[in-house]
């Protein structure tokens, strides 16, 4: 996992005090019971910064002035005051407690807002650009180059790529890329091109006289990356070849862990009863409703592949037609019905946006077959498709499978083979760094854009 950026640091701390200051000075000037100022300000600022975080506030990366992004600011806010706002009018019924809330969320949102518009004017108009130089022209090299590119929050500039005579065969020619020829002082070209960031992008193994060059030639103020570490860091997910599959076998084996797994479990035992038992009363609803719809089974099973490729029975709560379509080719976009599609009951449009149909899953749980975070599961049919078509698609059972995952939260539904080798690379990006801790705030995240009916 990457460590925090010092923008991402700066903006944290920038949103708590901003959350704290304005609580606070709203607090005293409406002068409400004092009693209660701690606790409305610890509630503010501890779900002000949350739900900014599970709005994808902090990722800087991504980051861009747009209506989108201000709406989902103003909306993160909206749900931070909520706390508080719940507490305040249980205890102080006055319409001064209205006022209040009210002024503390908009000024939070306007300073938040202006903040973010000032970030973005540094972020692009002044931060200095660092240089990215990367050994070798061929796909690697050509991926990690293309990335940094197209990231343009990154405030990275590629200033070439060394072909390396060595790897030849995979030489790409490119018309927006600089092709420098192999020097023979590496320091040189580091040194005319003020060069900060130099990544490995070859495939080969390097010989003993070139690593010893670099030792030589690389200034210690350079950062030096392998492609592979370097493109988890801008994308989050993981890069994949025979090699890094090999390297994440190995990494897989040897931190496996009894502890780990244990926690693992009572995590999913603890999690699933706690959402099975405040989702019970709409979920009764809904499968009635369903079952008065056409007289079919308000839950059915599905045949999915589990750990090591082991088949389970899954549960889901029907949101469509009797007789729905199961799959039977490749084709992907006939895998999961569309907004507008006719087999999906009506007022269960909203239930699958939501996911509540796949809360039954939690049965499958408490089971063992599945788990709270983990590559989502998919029916047998397509699981040989994409096993036949996508190298190294079976490497996503090597755990179980999940209600919600690092895959589900960063990518939307999958419509083509490409879409699935890219959520191919969040699952396997999920294998190599997970811990309890990042999977309780994957699950906080997906349930949050589950509410908001964007969960992938």
């Amino acid at each position: 996992m990457r460590l925090i950026s010092k923008s991402i640091l700066i903006m944290f701390i920038f949103d708590m005090f901003t959350l704290l200051v304005s609580t606070t000075l709203w607090y005293t000037y409406f002068e409400l019971p004092i009693d209660f100022l701690d606790i409305t300000v610890l509630l503010t600022v501890l779900s002000g910064l949350a739900v900014l975080f599970l709005k994808d506030n902090y990722k800087i990366r991504e980051f861009n002035v747009t209506l989108k992004n201000y709406y989902l600011l103003f909306e993160g806010i909206v749900f931070s005051q909520i706390p508080a706002a719940a507490l305040l009018l249980t205890f102080i019924q006055s319409p001064i407690t209205f006022e209040y809330i009210l002024a503390n969320l908009l000024t939070i949102f306007v300073v938040l807002r202006l903040y973010r518009v000032l970030f973005h004017y540094y972020l692009f108009n002044i931060k200095r650009t660092k240089n990215v130089l990367i050994l070798g022209a061929g796909k690697n090299a050509k991926l990690i180059a293309d990335e940094i590119l197209n990231k343009k929050a990154l405030k990275m500039n590629v200033v070439g790529l060394i072909e390396d005579s060595e790897d030849e065969q995979d030489f790409i020619p490119s018309s927006n890329l600089r092709i420098l020829s192999r020097p023979k002082n590496l320091k040189e070209i580091i040194k005319n091109n003020k060069v900060d960031i130099f990544i490995i992008g070859v495939k080969r193994r390097m010989e003993e006289s070139l690593l010893t060059e670099m030792i030589e030639d690389i200034p210690k103020n350079v950062k030096v990356y392998k492609m592979p570490d370097f493109y988890e860091m801008v994308t989050g997910k993981y890069f994949i070849d025979r090699m890094s599959i090999n390297w994440l076998f190995y990494d897989f084996m040897n931190r496996r862990s009894i502890i780990y797994d244990f926690c693992k479990r009572i995590y999913d035992i603890v999690s699933s009863i706690i959402i099975l038992t405040l989702t019970f009363p709409v979920l009764l609803y809904i499968g009635i409703r369903v079952k008065l719809t056409d007289g079919g089974p308000a839950i059915y099973t599905q045949n999915r592949i589990g750990k090591n490729g082991k088949p389970f029975k899954m549960y889901k709560l029907r949101t469509m037609y009797k007789n729905d379509y199961v799959p039977k080719s490749g084709k992907i976009e006939h895998t999961e019905p569309q907004e507008n599609d006719d087999r999906v009951i009506p007022f269960c449009k909203f239930v699958r946006k939501a996911r509540f149909d796949e809360i039954p899953q939690m049965i499958n749980i408490l089971r063992g077959e599945m788990s709270i975070v983990g590559p989502r599961s998919e029916w047998e049919d397509l699981v040989k498709i994409y096993s036949s078509e996508i190298p190294y698609y079976m490497c996503r059972q090597w755990v179980k499978t999940g209600w919600t995952g690092w895959a589900q939260i960063n990518q939307g539904h999958c419509v083509s083979n490409d879409d699935v080798a890219e959520k191919l690379q969040y699952d396997l990006y999920y294998l190599k760094h997970k811990n309890i801790f990042w999977e309780i705030s994957i699950l906080v995240k997906a349930v949050f854009l589950a509410l908001g009916g964007r969960h992938g």
